[in-house]
């Protein structure tokens, strides 16, 4: 529990000392950022030159996120995970064909990384492993998008492999505005021919209270089955999320309340977790590293664990 404590600690510390931070001069950390970017440049065209004569005037991209979580509490081992996802973007194919590399839940997480698309984090034996992260860093994927059909349903399909486990994926996602609240319902479902089905419901609506404060609330439902073994979990996130601008970007701070629990099972309670948590996300030093952390406070009746803090913190490196 100490490592998450000194993560969270680490955050907030460098949140209150380097908020007022001014971009620096180029020194060896922003050449060898700089030299990135532009070998990751380099490789887009490349990928981009198979398929079609590249546009100068419209050239292949690529994006990279590297993260270093950490996830504690006292009831799980500290668990530490490294992880990558890699977007390439080919204009060729009329931007609808991209190429997509690392860990693929990082596509389903939106938001503190203690309550990503409405799940705890799970228990982990050791405080790395490194087997496990070698899988999950790499999936290879490639994403068909830009279908819209006259509803306004915005839909990407991806084919990919992840370890052994090739997937089929499919997301939908539809927007829309009543006077001053926005809405949003995204649908994911995914196939894999070893992990098999996967189906995650989104439905989030914001209200604006000020230039600087957005009222929000994020509903999930979430469905599994694999050997034929059925489960199905629901989260609720009611919270606020403060943002401001800074010389280096956007620093964001949220807090609210989680509650979630179990569908469809007679021996399970229909209402297992619930407590109050806090997150905060920015960049320090430079605007392409970030840095969060989050503090939950929850329970967990079907497991008899009482309300207890959990922490999270990730250091992100964006290229």
């Amino acid at each position: 529990m100490k490592a998450g404590l000194l993560v969270v600690s680490f955050v907030l510390f460098c949140g209150v000392s380097f908020a007022q931070d001014t971009p620096t001069q180029d020194d060896w950390l922003d050449q060898k950022h700089h030299d990135t970017r532009r070998w990751l440049g380099k490789t887009a065209h490349y990928i981009d030159d198979w398929f079609g004569k590249p546009n100068p005037d419209e050239p292949a991209r690529a994006t990279v996120r590297v993260m270093l979580d950490v996830h504690d509490d006292k009831y799980n081992n500290t668990a530490i995970k490294p992880r990558i996802r890699a977007k390439i973007k080919l204009p060729t194919l009329e931007d609808r064909l991209n190429v997509l590399i690392g860990d693929d839940r990082l596509d389903n997480e939106q938001g503190g990384g203690i309550h990503n698309d409405g799940r705890l984090h799970p228990e982990q034996e050791h405080t790395f492993d490194r087997q496990q992260s070698r899988r999950d860093n790499t999936s290879l994927a490639l994403r068909w998008s830009r279908f819209k059909d006259d509803v306004g349903i915005q839909t990407d399909i991806d084919l990919g492999l992840r370890s052994s486990d090739v997937y089929l994926r499919w997301r939908g996602e539809k927007r829309w505005t009543m006077k001053n609240t926005g809405g949003r319902f995204e649908q994911v479902y995914r196939y894999g021919t070893k992990s098999e089905h996967y189906a995650l419901s989104t439905l989030e609506f914001d209200q604006p209270k000020s230039t600087h404060r957005t009222l929000m609330n994020r509903t999930h439902v979430i469905y599994t089955n694999k050997d034929h073994q059925e489960d199905i979990g629901w989260s609720n996130s009611l919270y606020q999320q403060h943002h401001w601008q800074i010389p280096l970007g956007t620093r964001s701070f949220s807090y609210g309340l989680y509650a979630g629990g179990d569908i469809a099972d007679e021996h399970k309670s229909n209402f297992n977790t619930y407590g109050p948590y806090v997150s905060y996300r920015q960049p320090i030093w430079r605007k392409w590293l970030f840095i969060q952390g989050d503090v939950g406070y929850y329970n967990n009746k079907d497991d008899n664990k009482d309300h207890h803090i959990s922490t999270f913190g990730r250091l992100e490196m964006v290229f």
